[in-house]
């Protein structure tokens, strides 16, 4: 799959960003950009539009997160795909108009591709580059983790391995520790069956438990029931002196109460009622007092005032009246104005009927003038025709123009008509024209065939120089048949596999030796520690006993002699017996490591057996690759290095191949070149061209197209002066027949202009200019008058009839106030009018407010009285209910009521009081505790009581710690849930140990499964992957290391580059940037071999050559270069400088983007 086009619409800083991806021989695109041009946003939106946006991102500080949106075209096995790719939830995918697309509509395209997948294997950048560098020096000393983590892009993979690898032994290791959780739940689970075994029940000790328990309740329960009635006599005394006090204090409020006799019950508010009323009283008569004065004041100013009727009434003609003073107080003016304006206009009229000739013109008035004017629609129909005279004018002239121009373009297209060549092209010569300009380029053509030949002996001569000395001739390396991939890689596996198995069998009997050795030490050490009889020892003493005997027995020795040693060695045989059974443990404890030393003597025997077989295996495999060597005719050559010379012997063969192609294909395209000029010679020929036997390809080329094209150009000019002669014919006659029509209309506008000059009284011949004069003259005359008119009709005359009527107006309103009109002026007349109008309403607005105040100040006087009613109707029902008449007796009976009501109330509170804190008991009862009690003697009692009290708790608490005591230990014996606990303690124990168990099963496999994993992989691409790296290697150093090699006798192998000189480097001593370069190599590798078994997706570069120098760059650039015929390559960068580079090694045609 691979990108053509890619549309940044709304993304990131990008708004309609539009990024051409063309196909070529070389399908690497450069994008180069400044910093924060937007590079790393364009990586990252090649993983959106194919995997979708992720749910929370960064690039939403331009557009909104429900606006992003990429577009982009797709194409793959000849199928093309257009789409769109939004910000969503779902139906993210979309045509180019909007439609909605299937999500596995890329499917097609992508294969089984994930996000995740493609950002690791198909996209890579310059911290990538370093960390993974970084990781290959970590695992240096593994090449299958460095082969594996630089194959799938996945760093720090040791970390993982090391990670599984410490929680396996966390949770176990046959070394027991206390650590580990496997023995920390086995010590548990020890601990609870120990307790379990504890907790057993005996009847003896439960029957002694159970009477203890027995006897001491009963002890509780006497001594609590004497606590109780101690404490029933103290909380009664008790309560006697607390409620003695309130008894007495009740007892006095109850006689004073009986003392006061019987009393009237007035209201709890009579007295607050009193004294408000009181008040309101004084309030009411003192606002009653001074609202009638204000009264009393206002209805006298009231009298004093007088109002004019008639003037009121009268009040709206007056106030027009003076609007109409204001509004023609300028009419004066302006008829005066108006009647010089007029004057002027006729004076402009006359002097220009004077400039028309007109005698009588100073003694008319304006309507005998305005009757001398032609009629309007005469001056109209003669400014018509001066207007229709410029145009008549100019279309004669313009047709007699056209015509004159038309028939000499004629006669000059007819002279060059005949002027033209006929030439006619033989089909002969266009055919062999054809044929050779299908060639394109000849001499490009020969050139690149040249350089191809040139460029693929050299590939061959390189390619058999890195054979090395292996090499004799090319018909022995075409005959030479090694092992196929596969089985130098089973070969490689197989040495890996008997190298592996000899370090450890060698490590198995290095660690059985030291076994022995410390079984043989711990023998030793018993041995002089406990000097053990042995069974040995036993029976060799009864052996010389019995042989004593024997010789006693039979008499060859004496009785007197061979007594006393007898007697010795019977004792010394009895002793051992004796001494033998009393330590049988010992003597069991050094037969056991007798046994284990014996075992691991076995053991090491065996493995030293193993290993010389697995030594004599490596050795027998090693001498068979040798002979194979040489039967192949590759004496001495490593197993390790005949893979990459397996490979460089393909690459040679390959070159061999392509030479002899290339030579072919230069020889065609001459033979090809050399027929077709022999046929356009013959042409050329024929159609009578010069022909010379040193022109080539290109220069007849030349010569047939200029003899073509002139042929080509008469026929097409000829052609053309035909068709435009045929055109102009029609056109000719038609501009005649315009130029006739165009004469005939000015002689009709004549015979118009001389009969309107008659009607108008212009008689004679005149030119147009002084007729023009003249109608101006007209019109000037014309508009005076209209304008005299109008000043005298419309303007003057309205305003004197206006002023009429206001001096009228004025005069019926003096009349009306009984005024004599007579010698007053109008104007005047309504100031007058207007000032006595504005005095009386002055004093009407007066009247009304002073009526107005006196109306609130009698509603005061109103509500006032009110006041007063209410307070005394508010005390009536004080005076009935107390029977009393005035408020000092009211005053009196409101104290005796409230006086009664209070000690009623104390009264029922201490009763009620009493009864709360009484405890239960009655009025009566307390009364009588209290009569019978001696207060004098009532604080000793309680004294005595209290410590009789505190000796019975002390006594009670005693008692309760040693029944707690008695019921704990009854309850350890029988009754308590102990073996409970302790088995739940050991199934708890028991399932920590199956959790662990399941957990080391897990994390141990997948530590073997990550092994095997690695293993594998590098089994089965170690050879052509480090063949193909080790090249791009040599490469990417410029030739400063020859090749990769793998150290099959460390354990585990290692990764080490092989310089020119045969010196072996490790990932470790290699620089910064040469480690770079390896990882470089190691992924271009692997995703060369991924792309032969996987769908191409384009590989994403983002500044890969940051710390390469610029030789190195340009190698880098070649790597990618030879990687952009497998698949797509897009190289973001923000070095402008590499551009000279990238276009020495991909040509000026390299597809450059600036962002």
């Amino acid at each position: 799959m691979r990108l053509n086009h890619l549309e940044l619409s709304r993304y990131g800083r990008f708004t309609d960003r539009n990024i051409e991806l063309p196909l070529a021989a070389h399908d690497f695109h450069m994008i180069v950009g400044p910093n924060e041009a937007g590079k790393s946003t364009l990586r990252q939106a090649f993983s959106d539009l194919l995997f979708g946006f992720p749910i929370r991102t960064t690039l939403d500080f331009l557009h909104p997160k429900s606006e992003l949106r990429l577009q982009a075209i797709i194409e793959h096995a000849g199928g093309r795909l257009d789409f769109q790719r939004v910000k969503g939830n779902k139906n993210t995918l979309r045509a180019p108009d909007g439609t909605p697309l299937p999500d596995t509509v890329l499917d097609a395209y992508l294969g089984t591709a994930t996000g995740d997948f493609f950002d690791k294997m198909f996209g890579l950048d310059h911290p990538r580059l370093v960390r993974g560098g970084n990781d290959m020096l970590k695992a240096q000393d593994d090449v299958g983790q460095v082969l594996f983590q630089a194959a799938a892009g996945v760093a720090s993979l040791g970390k993982v391995y090391e990670a599984l690898q410490a929680e396996a032994s966390l949770l176990w290791s046959p070394k027991k520790s206390k650590e580990r959780l496997w023995y920390m739940a086995q010590a548990e689970l020890d601990g609870a069956n120990a307790a379990l075994k504890d907790v057993t029940v005996r009847a003896r000790e439960w029957t002694e438990a159970h009477g203890r328990v027995r006897d001491l309740e009963q002890a509780m329960t006497e001594g609590r029931e004497r606590q109780q009635q101690l404490l029933a006599q103290r909380v009664r005394l008790e309560r006697i002196r607390r409620l003695a006090p309130a008894v007495a204090v009740l007892g006095e409020h109850e006689r004073s109460l009986q003392r006061l006799g019987t009393v009237i019950q007035l209201p709890v508010d009579a007295a607050d009622v009193l004294a408000s009323a009181e008040i309101e009283l004084a309030r009411a008569e003192q606002r009653k007092s001074t609202h009638s004065a204000h009264a009393a004041r206002l209805v006298a100013v009231l009298r004093d005032i007088s109002i004019d009727e008639k003037v009121l009434l009268l009040g709206a003609d007056i106030e027009a009246l003076d609007t109409l003073r204001h509004r023609y107080a300028t009419h004066e003016q302006n008829i005066q104005r108006y009647e010089g304006e007029c004057a002027s206009l006729w004076k402009d009229a006359v002097e220009a009927a004077l400039e028309l000739g007109w005698p009588a013109a100073e003694s008319m008035d304006p309507a005998a003038m305005h009757a001398w004017l032609p009629p309007l629609p005469v001056r109209r129909r003669i400014e018509q025709l001066l207007r229709d005279l410029g145009g008549l004018r100019q279309a004669l002239q313009v047709a007699n123009r056209a015509v004159q121009s038309r028939e000499s373009e004629i006669a000059a297209w007819r002279a060059r008509l005949n002027q033209l060549p006929v030439i006619d092209v033989p089909v002969e010569l266009r055919a062999a024209l054809d044929r050779a300009t299908a060639l394109g380029e000849p001499q490009a053509a020969l050139d690149k065939a040249a350089v191809a030949v040139d460029r693929a002996q050299m590939d061959l001569d390189k390619a058999l120089a890195a054979l090395g000395t292996w090499f004799h001739d090319v018909p022995r390396l075409i005959s030479l048949q090694l092992p196929s991939s596969q089985a130098l890689a089973r070969l490689l596996a197989q040495r890996q596999e008997l190298s592996s198995d000899v370090k450890a069998a060698r490590s198995r009997l290095a660690e059985l030796s030291e076994a022995v050795g410390q079984r043989e030490l711990a023998l030793r050490q018993y041995l002089q520690m406990h000097h053990p009889v042995t069974v040995d020892d036993v029976l060799q003493a009864r052996e010389h006993r019995d042989g004593m005997w024997r010789s006693l027995r039979n008499g060859a020795v004496s009785l007197e002699s061979g007594a006393p040693a007898f007697e010795e060695t019977m004792v010394r045989a009895d002793s051992l017996a004796d001494a033998r059974l009393d330590n049988a443990q010992e003597a069991a404890a050094l037969q056991s490591l007798q046994h284990l030393c014996e075992q691991e003597r076995q053991k090491q025997d065996y493995a030293g057996q193993l290993c010389r077989s697995v030594e004599a295996s490596l050795m027998e495999f090693d001498d068979a690759w040798r002979d194979t060597c040489r039967r192949l005719g590759v004496p001495g050559m490593a197993l390790d290095t005949m893979p990459e010379w397996s490979a460089q012997k393909d690459k040679a063969l390959g070159a061999l191949q392509q030479l002899a192609l290339t030579r072919q294909e230069h020889e065609s395209v001459l033979a090809v070149q050399r027929g077709v000029l022999h046929a356009l010679h013959k042409a050329m020929n024929a159609a009578g061209l010069p022909i010379s036997t040193t022109d080539t390809l290109t220069v007849s080329c030349l010569r047939t197209h200029e003899y073509i094209n002139a042929g080509e150009a008469a026929r097409v000019r000829r052609a053309a002066l035909a068709d435009q002669l045929t055109e102009a014919q029609p056109i000719l006659a038609a501009l005649q027949q315009a130029g006739r029509v165009a004469a005939g209309d000015m002689e009709q506008w004549t015979l118009e202009w001389t009969a309107a000059l008659a009607e108008a009284g212009l008689a004679g011949e005149r030119v147009a200019a002084e007729v023009q004069a003249a109608l101006g003259l007209m019109e000037t005359i014309a508009d005076k008058l209209k304008l005299i008119r109008q000043r005298r009709v419309e303007q003057m005359d309205v305003m004197r009839s206006e002023l009429q009527g206001f001096q009228n107006m004025a005069a019926r309103l003096l009349q009306a106030l009984d005024l004599d009109p007579a010698g007053v002026e109008p104007g005047q007349a309504s100031r007058d009018l207007m000032t006595r109008l504005y005095t009386t309403r002055q004093a009407q607005e007066q009247k009304t407010v002073l009526r107005r105040e006196l109306q609130d100040v009698q509603a005061q006087l109103q509500q006032a009285d009110e006041a007063i009613l209410s307070a005394s109707a508010r005390l009536r029902p004080l005076f009935e209910r107390a029977g009393v008449v005035n408020k000092d007796e009211l005053r009196q009976a409101i104290a005796q009521s409230d006086r009664h009501r209070a000690l009623s109330e104390t009264v029922t509170k201490g009763q009620a009081e009493l009864w709360t804190i009484g405890d239960g008991c009655t009025r009566t009862q307390i009364q009588d505790e209290v009569e019978s009690v001696d207060h004098a003697q009532l604080i000793a009692q309680l004294d005595v009581l209290n410590a009789d009290i505190d000796s019975g708790t002390i006594e009670q608490t005693r008692l309760a710690v040693e029944l707690a005591d008695a019921t704990r230990r009854l309850d350890a014996i029988a009754g308590t849930d102990a073996a409970a606990k302790a088995e739940s303690q050991r199934q708890e124990a028991l399932a920590r140990m199956a959790d662990v168990t399941e957990r080391y099963i897990k994390v141990f496999t997948a530590a073997r499964l990550l092994r095997w994993s690695i293993d594998r992989y590098r089994e089965q691409k170690q050879g052509p992957m480090l063949a193909r790296a080790g090249t791009m290697f040599s490469s990417l150093t410029l030739g400063s290391f020859e090749r990769l090699a793998v150290d099959f006798d460390r354990e585990p192998m290692v990764l080490e580059g092989l310089r020119r000189d045969g010196v072996r480097v490790g990932i470790g001593g290699m620089s910064d940037g040469t480690r770079d370069q390896l990882y470089l190599a190691l992924r271009l590798a692997a995703l060369e071999l991924h792309l032969q078994q996987a769908p191409a997706l384009p590989f994403i570069a983002d500044d890969l050559f940051i710390n390469y120098d610029d030789a190195r760059a340009e190698a880098g650039l070649r790597a990618l270069a030879d990687l952009s015929r497998s698949t797509q390559v897009i190289f973001l960068s923000h070095h402008d400088h590499l551009l000279p580079t990238a276009r020495k090694v991909f040509g000026d045609g390299m597809n450059l983007v600036l962002l």
